[in-house]
């Protein structure tokens, strides 16, 4: 009797067009019969497994899923060598009672189960009998039924590549002169040589003259001394720009209490289009590093901009930009509260909604129950047992008067989450941005694309974790906002080992190291700074030049919300 009681696992299979349905799902031995709908009964190995015979169209019947997983599976057929894209979803429902965070977790260990690299099974045959085995173990005991939809894409529905390591197919010319712009920016306000752009771009020293030629007719850059270029910035007509070798003195009542520190060009370039009444200061070195300063005010408050010249991840760079922190702070000494604001990548989660991050969206720094708003990774080691564990540093502002800020915003979202006051300097911004080099527009929707590694370089793209409720969709196309600590650190090129990282301690973001500018800022006593990351990507926020600007342009509007709410943390229910 207590063998009738087990278990069976019951795979059915439906067809209706080029969609085909696997439906798997539990019953009781003691309900099974052995009739005419019975394909297969495994033993050994595969006792428990039972294969239905193919149902009719009109026979297959399935609800709404609780949860659900989508992805694309990119196919080469080996006889015809054709490129096909398959869409595959996975339909989850539960035990009765099953509460939404344990249906998550098990959807999430389920699928990632399925999907390692090791043993990723290649053929229908191999994937439907890993989801039936799967369906056995007693970590999925809350899984009742699962449905495995598996449809054919057509070519004008299919995305034709992962989108990876596209081919560049532009002429040579167009490729080099976007590169010589990038590396200006990354460098900017500093001035390099001729050579250094040969040498970066590894292009022929002609090339590299003529497009240098054409960037300056196009005002994009500008010679210097003895022959050195800079990058131009196209200032708006609000901006008055002053190059010079000192600062001027700045009067007690003009100097700035907020400074903003940005990383790359576009960052700097939306954050001053946040400001009123400013005035762009570069400090210019023909030799050694220049500095950059924008000082304005947004709303009440006297700030203060600047850009970290540095290029690359190297850690020259990282020391480099350590140092233009400490500048900052002791030209301008007057500094209560210290932003840094820019782009991140995103830490996408599969499965819950509610946790996953979207490019475009915004993360503020927030403190966890350990009180820390950053993480940085030093290094991985491995314990004997080979376990991972993450040397690493961790930093908390010892003021909290900017948390206390955001956790009014936080209220406030959830009071009023149709209500987004801080969209309308985002508009205001691309008004003021729309003549510069940079498209600061928000791209469109399709280009927001997910891939998880299964190895062999080879990827799947997993569609994003649909709302529990439709209704809950009501900033379709605008960013959403979370609250985490920032993480950052060296990985090496483990996706895994950043997502393992983010997992243990709560973050939702990585952005490049900024350790050496966290240690400046706590070095000079300010005990009050914020992190507040636009999503460019889905590593560090530095690979996705096409949500970039969008990213650095929407936490640039939500920085300006919370200097705003400072010393009124209620203004945005005044701006309603």
């Amino acid at each position: 009797m207590a063998d009738e009681q087990k278990e069976e696992i019951v795979m059915t299979p439906s067809k209706k067009g080029k969609t085909t349905h696997i439906r798997i799902e539990k019953r009781k031995k003691l309900d099974m019969g052995l009739d005419d709908s019975v394909e297969h009964v495994g033993g050994g190995k595969n006792a428990g497994l039972v294969v239905n015979k193919q149902l009719e169209d009109d026979e297959f019947d399935l609800a709404r899923p609780q949860l659900q997983i989508g992805f694309n599976c990119f196919l080469v057929d080996q006889k015809t060598e054709q490129r096909m894209v398959e869409s595959r979803r996975l339909k989850f429902w539960y035990v009765e009672g099953t509460e939404y965070l344990d249906q998550v977790t098990t959807a999430y260990e389920f699928f990632k189960e399925l999907v390692k690299p090791e043993n990723f099974p290649r053929d229908y045959v191999g994937f439907i009998k890993k989801c039936m085995k799967q369906m056995q173990k007693l970590e999925y005991k809350l899984a009742q039924k699962v449905d495995l939809e598996i449809k054919l894409l057509d070519e004008e529905d299919a995305p034709l590549s992962p989108g990876l390591n596209k081919e560049d197919k532009r002429p040579v010319e167009e490729i080099v002169r976007e590169k010589m712009l990038h590396i200006l920016e990354s460098a900017y306000p500093n001035v390099l040589e001729v050579e250094d752009l040969i040498r970066m771009t590894a292009a022929d020293e002609s090339i590299v003259m003529l497009q240098l030629s054409e960037l300056k007719q196009r005002d994009l850059v500008r010679e210097v001394e003895n022959g050195k270029v800079v990058r131009h910035v196209l200032e708006d007509n609000k901006t008055e720009v002053q190059m010079v070798k000192q600062m001027p003195t700045i009067a007690a009542n003009q100097q700035p209490t907020i400074a903003i520190i940005t990383a790359n060009y576009g960052e700097k370039l939306a954050v001053d289009a946040m400001m009123e009444n400013k005035t762009t200061y570069v400090k210019f070195k023909s030799e050694g590093e220049s500095n950059v300063y924008t000082m304005g005010y947004i709303g009440e408050h006297r700030v203060v901009s600047t850009k970290l010249p540095a290029i690359g991840h190297a850690r020259a760079a990282q020391i480099s930009s350590g140092n233009t922190t400490t500048r900052l702070l002791g030209t301008f000494q007057n500094i209560e509260h210290v932003f840094v604001v820019g782009i991140a990548g995103g830490v996408p989660h599969y499965t819950d909604y509610y946790k996953h991050v979207r490019l475009g969206d915004i993360v503020i720094s927030s403190c966890d129950d350990k009180g820390y708003v950053y993480y940085y990774c030093e290094k991985v080691l491995r314990n004997r047992e080979g376990d991972i564990q993450f040397k690493m540093k961790t930093y908390s502002p010892r003021e909290m008067d900017l948390q206390r800020v955001i956790e009014k915003l936080q209220d406030r979202s959830r009071r009023k989450p149709e209500k987004t006051f801080w969209e309308k300097y985002i508009t205001e911004g691309l008004e003021i941005l729309k003549n510069q080099e940079a498209d600061f527009n928000r791209p469109p929707p399709e280009s927001d694309r997910l891939y998880m590694g299964i190895g062999d370089d080879n990827v799947i793209e997993v569609q994003h974790p649909e709302a529990p409720d439709s209704g809950m969709n009501l900033h379709q196309g605008t960013p959403s906002i979370h609250y985490s600590p920032i993480g950052s650190g060296r990985f090496g090129r483990s996706e895994q080992m950043r997502l393992d990282f983010a997992n243990r301690h709560g973050v939702m973001c990585f952005d490049t190291e900024f350790d050496q500018v966290l240690e400046s800022i706590v070095g000079n006593r300010k005990d009050s700074f914020l992190f507040i990351r636009g999503i460019a990507d889905y590593g560090d926020g530095t690979r996705n030049k096409e949500w970039g600007p969008y990213a650095s342009l929407a936490a640039a509007a939500m920085m300006k919300a919370i200097i705003k709410m400072i010393s009124n943390p209620y203004l945005s229910e005044d701006e309603d």
